[in-house]
């Protein structure tokens, strides 16, 4: 096929696609199926893939970068973002009224939308193309997060206009849907992260990511409210800009009206307060503004805010009730945090029995204690928080207890500085699971079979305690576990034998030493030969090693300071597992004092698979660019960082190239 007819047909799968990205988002009237949608996707992206000249950012695959952002840029607002002033009361919205009809002679139309409970964000076309995308910051700059932006599927790269519009700059708010925000706590959850507290801070944080891959996988969206400026095309009235936006693509609210007097306006106001729990994002009020342009104008601004618009604010979801008890849990990197058993309410159409309480320093400012009443909030589908105490009625704080609550140990604060107490033990309960789980997995030793199921029955039948026990299952240990037959014990046994000669470093990494990642865990053992020597070695010596700080030496020299972890090591030597690291052969090392560079998307392995074997060779990897870096190599959509090389005349080696050079060096 000649070239200009393949860039025909990739120029017209694009337009089928943002077509069919507009109906489903823009108007919620998908007419064809995921599966036929993915179908068209993958035609395009294997049509680019082969003939990468005709990729175009604003392509609908151009969506999730290959980069990491080591920091957000700041982006100058051509027009200003001003807030809104704020009302508390219906009384408010008349006083305000009246403020207006001083200066008007003529009917006013109002417009009212939902306050979407999210993060503003500025979006800039160039000639129907989505340029950059920033937050509101202070209002006069904000923060160019244009890769994160594209992840957000209901935000068009290209406008469907049938104008060419040169430049135009759209407002809107970024949010996660209420069950999408649940779903995403619940992967924390399990991944022992820190849960977001609301929505709001879901889809801040979401997009505020270094990672663009992350943000995507946050399912954000967004909603239009208003411009800055725009090009080539003239409103009379918001309601025309917002039937413009749908047009063009965008998700426009369902619950905006317009209504000729401001009784209507209070009574709407009112109804959506009643159905906001109903809705399926998160509003904290209405936005209320005159719909004409010209009115706008007439009605002016003051330093912060404009004159034309307010926005009401829904009363907070408050209720009382008594503190039944305070209990401690523990997570997964031993973090004990404190929850609050509440005497059960109804907020909001919820009852509420149990309330966050973050750590201790927070329960120290409340000054609180079992028996109080105190005022909780709820603020999204989230566990409430206690605002404060609103009658003592215990003596004295509740106090931070000296001893883990599974197991015993020790608690301890690891900087004075820290707000959070940790239990160190490796053998607590609490944190076993998800250690296990950590340890046998593919990157650490690597124990083929025993996977998450396995150890949820070795740890209920109390066969494992610690990593050592796992080489002290016996036969006959598995085939007491559900669907376990002699050829699935033969094999995991074997499994188990054969992780017994892993080198040093897949042990280090393996022990989910904090920190400690399988970059880190290699260099130690290249440096320190056997774990002893890594046990004895001071934080001096540690941190002589390039790229080991001083908070992930001084994460070792903890770790192995534990006595219990101590006696661990020492089983581990006697059921023979491998503690040294294997010499290379001759000091082979052909890559030693060679920095590489990865970016971009690689075909034929995984950039982790890259980086361990430049390792292997003796070589580094950094993720940023310098005159000291060596070698940039660049997979598929390399980004910013091929840029910054080509800036410094760096060599640039493709994957082939890439591949060559190992092959040639191993």
């Amino acid at each position: 096929m000649q070239d200009s007819n393949i860039k025909n047909k990739i120029e017209k799968l694009k337009e089928i696609i943002r077509r069919h990205d507009m109906l489903y988002y823009a108007f919620e009237k998908p007419e064809i199926s995921d599966f036929e949608y993915d179908a068209l996707l993958k035609e395009l992206q294997t049509l680019e893939k082969e003939n990468p000249q005709f990729i175009t950012k604003d392509s609908p695959t151009q969506r999730v970068s290959g980069e990491v952002s080591s920091t957000f840029e700041k982006v100058e607002h051509k027009v200003p973002m001003m807030s809104l002033d704020n009302s508390y009361s219906i009384q408010d919205i008349k006083d305000w009224h009246e403020r207006i009809l001083k200066n008007i002679n003529e009917e006013i139309e109002f417009i009212i939308e939902p306050k979407i409970d999210g993060l503003s964000a500025s979006l800039v076309y160039e000639n129907n193309s989505l340029k950059t995308g920033s937050t509101r910051g202070d209002g006069k700059y904000g923060e160019d997060v244009t890769e994160n932006i594209k992840t957000i599927k209901n935000i068009p790269l290209k406008l469907l206009t049938g104008a060419n519009i040169a430049k135009f700059e759209i407002r809107g708010e970024v949010y996660i849907n209420k069950q999408d925000f649940v779903s995403l706590n619940e992967r924390l959850v399990e991944d022992e992260m820190p849960k977001f507290a609301n929505p709001r801070n879901a889809a801040s944080g979401s997009l505020r990511q270094k990672n663009a891959k992350i943000t995507s996988e946050r399912k954000l969206s967004f909603f239009v409210h208003s411009f800055g400026f725009i090009e080539g095309v003239e409103f009379e009235k918001h309601s025309q800009f917002l039937d413009f936006c749908r047009a063009a693509g965008f998700a426009v609210q369902k619950n905006i009206r317009t209504f000729g007097n401001i009784e209507e306006v209070i009574n709407s106001v009112l109804a959506l307060q009643e159905i906001r729990d109903a809705l399926a994002y998160e509003i904290d009020g209405v936005v209320i503004k005159v719909n004409s342009y010209k009115l706008r104008k007439i009605i002016g601004y003051t330093n912060k805010s404009p004159k034309w618009a307010i926005a009401y604010k829904f009363p907070a979801r408050q209720a009382a009730t008594k503190v039944l008890s305070i209990k401690t849990q523990v997570g997964r990197t031993g973090v004990v945090t404190p929850l609050a058993s509440l005497e059960p309410v109804n907020l909001s159409g919820v009852t509420i029995s149990s309330a966050t309480l973050h750590n201790f320093e927070e329960i120290e400012r409340l000054n609180l204690n079992t028996g109080d009443e105190v005022l909780v909030e709820r603020a999204g589908d989230v566990i409430p928080k206690i605002i404060k105490v609103i009658n003592k009625r215990s003596e004295g704080v509740f106090k931070v207890p000296q001893k883990c609550p599974a197991c015993s140990s020790a608690l301890i604060k690891e900087k004075e500085e820290d707000v959070f107490f940790r239990c160190i033990n490796p053998a607590c309960p609490a944190q076993l699971r998800r250690s296990l789980i950590h340890f046998v997995s593919r990157d650490a030793m690597n124990i083929e079979g025993l996977g998450e199921a396995v150890i949820d029955q070795l740890l209920e039948l109390k066969k494992i305690h610690t990593f050592a026990d796992i080489y002290k299952l016996n036969f006959d240990d598995f085939m007491e576990l559900d669907l376990f037959k002699q050829k699935k014990a033969n094999n995991l046994m074997n499994s188990i034998v054969k992780s017994r000669q892993n080198p040093l470093h897949k042990l280090i990494f393996a022990l989910g030493i904090r920190h400690v990642g399988e970059k880190a865990a290699y260099m130690l053992a290249q440096k320190f030969k056997n774990i002893d020597n890594l046990i004895r070695a001071s934080e001096e010596e540690l941190t002589a090693i390039n790229e080991i700080g001083p908070v992930l030496a001084e994460s070792v020299k903890k770790y192995f300071s534990n006595d219990k972890v101590g006696v661990m090591i020492k089983e581990l030597k006697e059921s023979q597992v491998n503690v040294t690291e294997p010499e290379k052969v001759n000091n082979f090392a052909p890559l030693e004092n060679k920095t590489f560079v990865l970016t971009g998307e690689l075909e034929s392995m995984s950039r982790k698979d890259a980086e361990n074997i430049i390792l292997s060779l003796g070589g580094k990897t950094t993720s940023a660019v310098s005159k000291k870096t060596d070698y940039v190599v660049a997979g598929e959509n390399p980004g910013s960082k091929y840029d910054k090389a080509v800036e410094l005349g760096l060599k640039i080696l493709t994957e082939k190239e890439f591949k060559e050079i190992i092959n040639e060096k191993r």
